[in-house]
């Protein structure tokens, strides 16, 4: 089974718990997490992402991340991270 999850807006401290309760299946299916909507990411929900990840290469699932748009880029960059790495690439 296989499920899409795509937030909308920002994803910061305040949209960190709702985000973490979606994300909480990612052990149980592969996930896509669709982040074309975003307008920016704190570190909190990028924590959150990461926990996923884990959690899903834990479990022998898939995690992937599509269209993640400049401003998430320029996010993520910030903390050291980049698309492909945040969803378990070498990059």
């Amino acid at each position: 089974m296989s499920e899409r999850l795509c937030p909308k807006g920002k994803l910061d401290i305040a949209a960190a718990p709702d985000l973490m309760s979606a994300l909480s299946r990612s052990g149980e299916v592969d996930l896509c997490l669709d982040l074309g909507e975003v307008s920016s990411l704190g570190a909190l929900c990028l924590q959150s992402i990461l926990a996923a990840r884990r959690q899903a290469q834990a479990a022998g699932k898939q995690f992937t991340i599509e269209n993640v748009p400049d401003p998430v880029v320029n996010n993520l960059a910030a903390m050291g991270f980049t698309p492909e790495g945040l969803a378990g690439g070498t990059a």
